[in-house]
Parts: C-alpha cells; structure tokens; sequence
C-alpha cells in the first residue's frame, strides 16, 4: 500500500510530499528521495546518501533505516526530516 507522507529538507530549507511503499525498507526510500530532490534541485550531493538519517517530526525520533515504513509508524500525513 502506498502512503503519502511530507519531508522536509532543512539543508535547503524546502518540503516536498512523496508517495511511499509502506512496505520497502526505509533506508531503500531515503535513497531514492535524496536522489530525487537532488535531481529537482539541480544540486550535486557531496556526502554518502546512505548516510541521510529520517527523523519523525512528530515525534521527533529517529527512524530505523532498515524497518519499512509501516515498521516505523508512518502512515499518510506524516512528516518526516531528511538530515
């Protein structure tokens, strides 16, 4: 199932809505979220993606990059902090 959920990128001080697999393991949607707003952005990331970290906005947590997003409690409406 598919979910919508808000990241917010503070490095660039912008927020885009992606529609996620609440399935696939988060470190897998980082990834591809990272290269995305990258390729949007026209902006050349320097650093290693796998090393972005997710955080829950709400909750102000960590997620764990290896669970799913429905491991991690996500559901449409979440916001999310790609750091």
């Amino acid at each position: 199932m598919m979910i919508i959920v808000e990241v917010k990128v503070p490095l660039m001080g912008k927020e885009y809505d992606f529609q996620i697999d609440e399935k696939v393991p988060l470190c897998r949607i980082t990834e591809e979220i990272a290269e995305i707003i990258c390729q949007k952005e026209q902006y050349i990331f320097e650093g290693n993606r796998g090393r972005l970290l997710m955080w829950d906005a709400q909750n102000k947590k960590r997620l764990n990059p290896e669970n799913s997003a429905s491991e991690n409690g996500l559901k449409t409406g979440s916001v999310l902090i790609l750091a």
